[in-house]
């Protein structure tokens, strides 16, 4: 027991060193912005959407804003998450996704398999949402 109680005293100096460098770092990365989030919401939306010249007739934000879909003026989609600190979109025709929606969940899958799934959760389906998922032109 004694040589145990020893050891952790002569580490002491280095356990005590890497705390404080830890500390450090922890609150150099809070300094330059660690604790920003990006998020989505109605404005961000129509910003990208006049970027690509296109204008949002209907959308869905998730509750958390990381990710939203929007059916455009022209009757395609513009599907967009965060992913880090940055925001991703694609626009593509409704015939290139593939729709399923179930209690209050939406799963949106797309003919680009480069592109990942969209999962939304949805409190109220929205009517023009139900009519993509059901397959019917809108």
């Amino acid at each position: 027991m004694a040589a145990y109680l020893q050891q952790w005293i002569d580490q002491a100096p280095v356990l005590a060193g890497s705390i404080v460098a830890v500390l450090f770092m922890a609150g150099v990365a809070a300094l330059l912005g660690f604790r920003h989030t990006t998020r989505i919401d109605s404005a961000e939306l129509a910003r990208l959407a006049a970027a690509e010249g296109a204008r949002i007739e209907d959308a869905l934000i998730a509750p958390d804003s990381k990710s939203a879909l929007a059916r455009l003026a022209d009757g395609k989609l513009m599907i967009v998450r965060v992913m880090g600190a940055d925001i991703s979109g694609r626009i593509l025709p409704a015939s290139a996704a593939r729709f399923r929606l179930r209690s209050g969940r939406l799963w949106v899958a797309f003919a680009d398999t480069g592109f990942p799934p969209l999962h939304l959760r949805a409190e109220q389906t929205p009517p023009w949402l139900a009519q993509l998922s059901a397959g019917e032109a809108t």
